[in-house]
């Protein structure tokens, strides 16, 4: 499958990037350099992708998601933002005008390698949700005052599994404070004991803010286990974590 990619922003070097990855694996790059007529095609043709600046200089980066969103040929479409800052008020406003995630430059060309591999697969637009991938990482669970060390087996966008089990029952709350380092994140969420294995425990997130559900999100799509373009996701049949 061919992607059909727009690229807006006002740092060529972006653009140049976008279309060393792209081109060789058959994908079409649209790169632009003025706002109208990037605004213009968003509006009347279809994109598979859009990798937009947010800081464009006139008509901003987070105007032009909102137009793209609200067209009818790209409400489907995956809108990454990218940003020279990573701080939490830009990227909730960028999740808000419709972007599916937000990238903080320079962004690694192997994280754009990875991303372009898997929105390349027919799986990855109705499945991607459901993707679950390790993580090895320690996490402190505060429950009822009490906090306890634990370690993370995996993560998806719904939920971990970690170990050991505690003692607090299905159905309760903890909270969880842990760092994914691949992307440079510290995160503290809400989350919902579901199951319960031996020494392994199921926890749902509950009510991710988008800078935490950004930083998963990131972390899951730049280790999906691509090998090749034919090749199936490393996605589950089904989530881990549904009650």
């Amino acid at each position: 499958m061919s992607l059909k990619i727009m690229v807006v922003d006002d740092e060529p070097k972006v653009k140049q990037l976008m279309r060393s990855l792209a081109t060789p694996l058959g994908h079409t790059v649209l790169p632009f350099g003025d706002y109208q007529a990037a605004g213009q095609r968003g509006e009347t043709q279809r994109f598979d992708v859009a990798f937009v600046g947010m800081r464009w200089p006139e008509l901003g980066g987070l105007e032009l998601a909102r137009r793209m969103r609200n067209s009818q040929p790209n409400r489907e479409t995956i809108i990454i933002m990218l940003t020279a800052t990573d701080d939490i008020p830009s990227l909730r406003k960028a999740f808000g005008e419709g972007a599916d995630l937000v990238l903080a430059k320079p962004v690694p060309a192997d994280r754009l390698r990875r991303m372009l591999a898997a929105m390349d697969l027919p799986e990855w637009k109705g499945r991607r949700h459901a993707a679950r991938l390790p993580l090895f990482t320690e996490v402190t669970c505060t429950w009822n005052e009490w906090q306890f060390p634990l370690r993370s087996l995996n993560i998806s966008e719904s939920g971990m599994l970690l170990q050991p089990a505690i003692a607090a029952e299905v159905g309760q709350e903890v909270a969880l404070e842990f760092k994914i380092a691949d992307v440079r994140a510290s995160l503290n969420v809400l989350a919902r004991i579901i199951r319960k294995e031996g020494e392994r425990v199921g926890m749902e997130f509950v009510g991710l803010a988008p800078e935490d559900q950004n930083a998963i999100q990131l972390y899951v799509t730049g280790h999906l286990e691509v090998r090749t373009p034919r090749e199936p996701l490393n996605l589950g049949t089904r989530r881990l974590f549904s009650p």
